[in-house]
Order: structure tokens, then sequence, then C-alpha cells
């Protein structure tokens, strides 16, 4: 039996608890209990409703490898040449520790145990039970011998059972434009990804200048969820160098940026030089109420008569009305 002792809880009162390990399940020091899967060591936090779609089915895995092959056909795409690719753009070294949500049946995992060179641990997550157990019965023995550990676990990627800043890179590829809330499921990643880690995305969606062409009409047609867009507007706000790309025949994005959760290193309060004078901080939050413009004018005229800014003129004499009271 592995060590659990990396999962926390998800529950909102237990500020991600650390778990302990019993023999049928995890228990957090609050009391709530995550079972295992029947017949597995795999955690069930969160799980969709059997049947609730092609993911949650008894023949999942074997759905989804039809719809692969699909997509590698349709797209003249190597398959190994791409999940590598992608893979690369996290840049992982020996002995890292990586997460991959929505890893569905683990068709990335050989690719990941590949790039991590023999030592390191995968943890592969995803909602959909009948597909994450599909990927345990196909790649955890076979695997076994990669000296990369696999761990496993059937959550919600919205919100993660993993402390702050565990993992060094996250990846998911397919899957992120069915989220119920993508902003969400990427600042999980973000959050669980150490300052300066590397996270990398990628869905169906259609570069901008394909979408109004035939063929993008046609791929629309056949599957509307190529009219999606590159969610950047879902990123952190502390993202850092953020790269936007496209793969198979510019049919699917990819994101990657480096995960941070520190405030962008812009300085708001440099003072601007020139008639208007102030600083970013002071002419956002410093708007004053209207004024009659003709006054506007004269206190203008009379800021550039004594060489001043209007934000140093203006401050000047507010000040020293209010030092009169």
């Amino acid at each position: 039996m592995t060590n659990h002792s990396y999962y926390c809880c998800t529950e909102p009162t237990c500020t991600r608890a650390p778990l302990t390990q019993g023999s049928d399940g995890l228990t957090c020091p609050n009391g709530h209990f995550i079972p295992y899967a029947p017949g597995t060591d795999v955690p069930v936090f969160a799980c969709e409703p059997e049947g609730a779609n092609e993911y949650s089915q008894e023949n999942a895995a074997e759905v989804h490898d039809n719809a692969l092959r699909w997509v590698f056909n349709t797209f003249q795409t190597d398959e190994e040449g791409l999940r590598e690719r992608l893979i690369a753009r996290m840049g992982l070294k020996k002995g890292q520790r990586v997460l991959i949500t929505g890893a569905g049946a683990g068709n990335d995992l050989p690719y990941l145990v590949r790039a991590l060179s023999g030592r390191g641990d995968i943890y592969a997550q995803d909602i959909a039970k009948e597909m994450l157990l599909a990927g345990v019965s196909r790649y955890r023995t076979e695997l076994a011998a990669s000296g990369v550990g696999l761990h496993f676990s059937i959550s919600d990627a919205t919100n993660l059972p993993f402390a702050d800043g565990f993992f060094d890179a996250a990846y998911h590829f397919g899957g992120i434009n069915l989220f119920p809330d993508i902003a969400m499921g990427i600042s999980e990643m973000n959050r669980v990804v150490k300052e300066g880690g590397k996270v990398v995305i990628g869905d169906e969606g259609l570069a901008p200048w394909l979408v109004n062409t035939e063929l993008g009409r046609m791929l629309i047609n056949n599957n509307s969820l190529y009219a999606c867009s590159a969610p950047l507007a879902a990123l952190p706000a502390t993202a850092r160098d953020v790269k936007l790309s496209w793969e198979l025949c510019n049919c699917f994005y990819v994101i990657e940026f480096q995960a941070s959760t520190e405030p962008l290193p812009v300085n708001i309060d440099v003072p601007h030089l020139g008639k208007r004078g102030g600083t970013i901080r002071s002419r956002y939050f410093g708007r004053l109420e209207g004024v009659d413009p003709a006054l506007r004018d004269r206190i203008y005229e009379e800021a550039e008569r004594r060489g001043m800014s209007r934000v140093a003129f203006l401050e000047s004499a507010l000040r020293a009305s209010l030092d009169k009271d």
C-alpha cells in the first residue's frame, strides 16, 4: 500500500489539512473520510455520476481511444511526437514531481515517465472514475519498474487535494474546455505548482485565422469545441512568461506559463514627468470630483506658470487650504 500522506482534505473548512491513511480510505483531522475505489488504493475525493457522459461509462477508455485515433488520423499528426513536444514544454528534470489533471486513461504517463529519466513522481487526477481506473489498470504495473512513482486520485480539478506549491510542474491536454469553471481549474494548477514552475494547458480551439474559413466552419460543425478560444482571460493575474501556440494543424491551442502567486513587479509609484504629473497610483485612486472647466483651465495655467506639474500644484494647494483650517 502506498503512502498517502501527500494528500490534503478538500473540504472548505479544513484548509488543506493533511490526510492519514487507513485500510479503506483517508481521514482528515476533522473526521472527513475519503474512501478508496473498490479493490484499489485510489482515493475518491469527487466523482462524476456513472453514465453522466462518455467519460463515465463502463467502456469509456475504449471510446476515448477511438476518438484519439480519429484525431491523429484527421490531423495527420504523429501521437508520440505530439505528446513528447507538449511534455517537453514543462522542462522536467530527473527527480521532480509533476501533476497531470484530466489524465483520463493515462495516455501521457509513459511520456512523462520518460521525461523524468527514471526518478520522480507523477500524480494523475481525473473526475471520471471509469477513465482513471482504466489508466491504473493499464499503466501502474507496466510502469512499476520505471523508478518513477505513480499516484492516482479521482478528484475535482477545480478543487485539488494537494498543498500549495507541492509540484514542480503541472500539465493538462484535452478536457479543460469542459470544465465547469475553467478559471478555477487553471487557478488550482497555479496554486499547487511551486513559484516559477511550468503549467502547460491545451485543448480543442482553432487559431483565430482559421475560425471563419470553410475548413474552420466544417470542424466546428463536426465538433462545437473547435469554436473555443484559448482561455487567456482565465489565467491568474500573477502568471509569468505566458506563451500561446497551436498544435494539430493549428486546431488545438496550447498555453504555457510560469506559476506564481506573487504580485507582478510593477512600481505604481514612479512619478510622471511633464505637465500632468502624478503616479499610476495617484491618478487612479486620487481622482477628484468634477470642477468648473474654466476653473480647471486657470489651475492648469497657474501650475504651468509656477513650473509645477498639475498634480503637484493641486496637491500643494489642497494641503495649504487644509492647513489653514
